[in-house]
């Protein structure tokens, strides 16, 4: 009976740590970017902390109100996620606005720093994702994994013991 509940226990937390990383890595082998929502900017439609998946787009087919990440500016890895207000393709420029703010952007999105269109989104994941990337996180996941296989092995070794009785 031991041996049963520490391997379904096992089994439990394994299949909830595969259950989280799974949205995490199998849109990325199909082509999309993952990235989570630091600001309120567009609420209600993506919350902070929810994860957008982004599709590699051409910018000059986005239409007002596609939804897209891009740069913030050259030289610079930090991202927003916009709505769409209009596409300049003389210029190759957007102007995007947040869906919770008042006015637009001030700056217009060149072409050069969309990096696509946002396809779904899952909220709360974005936080999950980063909390997991954090040397915090990682650290978990491991113990999480390493409790999984001395539980198993517990289990195991339970197993044994009751098949000589």
């Amino acid at each position: 009976m031991k041996a049963k509940i520490l391997s379904v226990v096992a089994t439990l937390l394994m299949i909830g740590l595969i259950l989280v990383a799974l949205p995490l890595t199998i849109p990325k082998l199909l082509g999309y970017q993952i990235y989570s929502v630091l600001t309120a900017s567009m609420t209600p439609a993506l919350p902070v902390g929810c994860a957008v998946y982004v599709r590699e787009c051409d910018p000059e087919t986005l239409e007002p109100g596609d939804v897209v990440t891009y740069y913030k500016g050259a030289g610079t890895t930090l991202t927003e996620t916009h709505r769409v207000v209009s596409n300049d393709v003389e210029s190759q420029s957007l102007t995007t606005k947040g869906d919770a703010n008042t006015t637009q952007d001030v700056y217009p999105v060149r072409y050069s720093q969309v990096l696509g269109v946002v396809a779904f989104s899952i909220p709360c994941l974005g936080a999950v994702a980063m909390g997991m990337q954090s040397s915090v996180g990682i650290a978990v996941c491991i113990v999480i994994f390493a409790l999984v296989l001395l539980l198993w092995t517990l289990a195991d070794k339970f197993k044994k013991r009751e098949s000589f009785k």
